[in-house]
């Protein structure tokens, strides 16, 4: 079994940060309600697409490429994303829970990748 592949993907779409090696099964970190980290997400996408390409196994980035496009569907009228994602809104879609806005820790990243 390969056990650098990305996560299966949620219901969401986006992978979740901690891996169980032994059963295969994901989670977020447990001190956050089990919300994805919006800095997180987006760093996991571009480390797997460059996983991808120094590997030649495209399933890496097939399996986590589709992140900024879920990012630009969850995208608020101001632009400014949240820091905390939660699974199961509307139609399975996730949604950005009541964290905070922030340029720095947590969701510096994000930003920066988009860019």
């Amino acid at each position: 079994r390969d056990c650098s592949r990305p996560t299966t993907p949620t219901a969401s779409r986006l992978t979740q940060k901690l891996v169980n090696l032994g059963d295969g099964r994901s989670s977020n970190h447990g001190w956050n309600e089990n919300a994805s980290i919006l800095g997180e997400v987006a760093t996991q996408q571009v480390e797997y697409r460059y996983l991808a390409r120094k590997t030649g196994k495209e399933d890496y980035e097939r399996r986590s490429g589709r992140v900024f496009e879920i990012l630009q569907e969850m995208q608020p009228a101001d632009g400014l994303f949240y820091q905390n994602i939660q699974e199961g809104g509307s139609g399975g879609c996730p949604t950005f829970a009541g964290s905070p806005v922030s340029f720095g820790a947590m969701n510096d990243s994000a930003y920066e990748y988009m860019l």
